[in-house]
């Protein structure tokens, strides 16, 4: 299982010269095989967060909505 990862919340608390650092553990993150990660979080813990680079075709782009027009949800061939 070398393709997962621990995901740490780091925490800083105080100021210099007392200040504090403390990682808590807050999941983990496990790589898949088309090179996105698949993070769980143990704030969240009935879903799933995908994290992967966006298409060259300009994914994610902004869309110029008209005034009064609610945003659009785009889902097109996300694999899960």
């Amino acid at each position: 299982m070398s393709d997962f990862k621990i995901v740490y919340l780091i925490l800083e608390r105080g100021v210099e010269p007392n200040r504090q650092v403390f990682w808590r553990s807050a999941g983990v993150a496990f790589m898949c095989r088309d090179g996105s990660i698949n993070l769980k979080l143990d704030i969240h813990p009935g879903l799933t967060f995908n994290i992967r680079d966006p298409k060259s075709n300009g994914e994610r782009e902004e869309v110029n909505l008209v005034a009064g027009t609610p945003p659009v949800q785009v889902i097109d061939d996300i694999p899960f």
